[in-house]
């Protein structure tokens, strides 16, 4: 079962992300050859960083120019082919969707999604995901386990 839709699948890839900056912060401080709460700390502020860098490409990349909103159509069949500019036989033609009251053409708004959930709101359950994990390993730190 696929668990995602579209471009869903970079939200894996922003949480590797965050996992890397948090060893990464870890070792640029000198934290690296600590236990594993300390280690946990970091990974949770990775997991906060990380959260910018997919609000910014949620936003600019993926609002901007993957997800954006297209003409809906339907095809109706004609009565007899037509044979159009490049030479290629058809018997179908596009006929874009009109709302029925004002006669505005519809437009589909496609999403990218992971587990079901659009980018735009992973946006905000990474930072609390990272703000938990850096919460439960302080408070571990600070308690000397």
């Amino acid at each position: 079962m696929i668990i995602w839709s579209r471009w869903g699948i970079v939200v894996l890839l922003f949480v590797g992300l965050g996992v890397l900056l948090g060893f990464g912060l870890a070792s640029l401080l000198g934290f690296a050859d600590q236990d594993g709460a300390v280690n946990g700390v970091f990974v949770g502020l990775g997991f906060m960083l990380s959260s910018i860098a997919l609000w910014a490409f949620s936003r600019f990349v993926v609002g901007k120019h993957i997800d954006k909103p297209y003409a809906a159509v339907f095809y109706e069949r004609l009565a007899e082919p037509i044979t159009l500019a490049n030479g290629q036989v058809t018997n179908t033609r596009a006929v874009p969707i009109l709302h029925p009251d004002t006669g505005a053409q519809i437009y589909s708004q496609p999403v990218s999604s992971f587990f079901f959930i659009p980018i735009r709101i992973w946006v905000f359950i990474l930072p609390a995901v990272g703000l938990l994990i850096f919460v439960i390993n302080l408070i571990a730190v600070l308690g000397g386990n």
